[in-house]
Formats: C-alpha cells, sequence, structure tokens
C-alpha cells in the first residue's frame, strides 16, 4: 500500500476545484490537499483534460492534488495519474478493494457514516491509506453532517479525514466533544466554501484552511 506523507499537523483538504483561480488560492491559503472531482453527476465535475491541466498547475505550485472519482475504472484512474501527476486518489463510489490493490500511487476511501461503515472501513484497512469520513446520502459534497459518536469510533480505527457539512465557521465555534477528542487526522471541506457550484468564496477557503490547521495535532488530542 502506497502512503500519503501528510506531516505531523492536522490537514486542511479543500475539494471541489474547478477554476485556475480558485486552485491558486487554495494554494495560496496554504491548503494541503486540493481535491478534483471527476464524477458527471456533480456540479464540480471537471474533463479530463481540465483536471489534467488544475492538477498540473497545483503541482507546480508545491500543492499536493488529488483525483475524487466516483465509481472509477482503474484503467483510467491509472492514465489520469500518469498524466497529471495527482498526488493521490480518493475514491467514493462502489469500487471493489481488490480491484484497486497494488496502485502505485496512494488511495483514499470515502466511507459513509452510517452503520456498516466499521465493515467497509475494515474491507479498505489493506489497500487504503486515509480514509474520508463523510456523509452517507451522496458520494460527497451534500454539505450535511456526520453522525457524531460512530465518526469518532471510526478515526479511532485508521487515520481519517472529517468531512461532511465543514467550513471555518464550524471549526471556530467547536465541534462536539466526541469529534474534538477523536485523532482526525485532518478535515476536508468542499460544496461549504462555495459562492457558487464550480466558484469558490475566497474568505470561506482561507478561513476554513486556517481553522482547520489551528486544531492541535492528532497525537495531542488522541491523549486527552
Amino acid at each position: 500500500m502506497k502512503r500519503l506523507d501528510l506531516g505531523p499537523g492536522t490537514v486542511a483538504k479543500v475539494c471541489g476545484l474547478a477554476r485556475a483561480e480558485d486552485v491558486d488560492l487554495a494554494v495560496d491559503a496554504g491548503a494541503d490537499l486540493l481535491g478534483f472531482v471527476s464524477y458527471p453527476e456533480s456540479p464540480r465535475h471537471l474533463s479530463d483534460l481540465v483536471a489534467v491541466a488544475l492538477a498540473g498547475r497545483a503541482r507546480d505550485a508545491g500543492a499536493r492534488p488529488v483525483l475524487v472519482a466516483v465509481d472509477a475504472e482503474r484503467n483510467r484512474v491509472d492514465a489520469l495519474v500518469e498524466s497529471a501527476g495527482f498526488a493521490a486518489v480518493q475514491l467514493c463510489g462502489d469500487e471493489r478493494p481488490d480491484d484497486w490493490r497494488g496502485a502505485a500511487y496512494p488511495l483514499l476511501r470515502r466511507i459513509g457514516v452510517a452503520d456498516g461503515a466499521d465493515a467497509e472501513l475494515a474491507r479498505w484497512t489493506d489497500v487504503a491509506c486515509t480514509f474520508v469520513l463523510d456523509h452517507p446520502s451522496s458520494p460527497g459534497g451534500s454539505g450535511r453532517s456526520v453522525e457524531t459518536d460512530l465518526a469518532a469510533d471510526l478515526a479511532r480505527r485508521a487515520p481519517c479525514l472529517l468531512a461532511g457539512g465543514l467550513d471555518g465557521d464550524r471549526l471556530e465555534a467547536g465541534l462536539p466533544a466526541p469529534l474534538v477528542a477523536a485523532p482526525f487526522i485532518g478535515f476536508d471541506a468542499s460544496s461549504r466554501l462555495d459562492h457558487e457550484p464550480r466558484r469558490k468564496n475566497p474568505d470561506a477557503v482561507r478561513r476554513f484552511v486556517r481553522a482547520a490547521q489551528a486544531f492541535p495535532p492528532p497525537s495531542m488530542r488522541r491523549a486527552r
């Protein structure tokens, strides 16, 4: 399993980027990971050509682009990673872990926080290096918060990013105590950072990155 070196601090992932100026914004804000969506049903979907171009722009600026795919085909993803130099791939659909073993790039796996999530996480534990915990209502970008206690329990089982209805306001106002104490390695936001679909709000992006990275490192929260 290929691993993604995220460093000791708390990670901020800005997802759903669709414009060059928003890539520059996320890089300037200091986001650790930048997500680019390949899913035709998403309002933030990018063609392969645009995804490659924006990921290259992020990479050239020293950032780490992540391809976010739903029901992805391995051959197509392999080709996109090779073309664009994605730092990782996030799988959000009905992919099967056996089809992704031996990938030459780190894999993030989106898990819907609902009954059966622990079994789904276990199936992917030796394939994905990191998990993204999100609301189960859609593959991502729903803007809805996750179930607190179950998400906290999952974060104690494997490296996890918390997603679902997050922005700087929510992080600054304070998450429920079980989420604060859980060892999440970082936070992932998308729709709540939008001024409108495909266009990010600069203030929202900067506030989210600042608030996410201000959280104590996972080791400190785990010790509480």
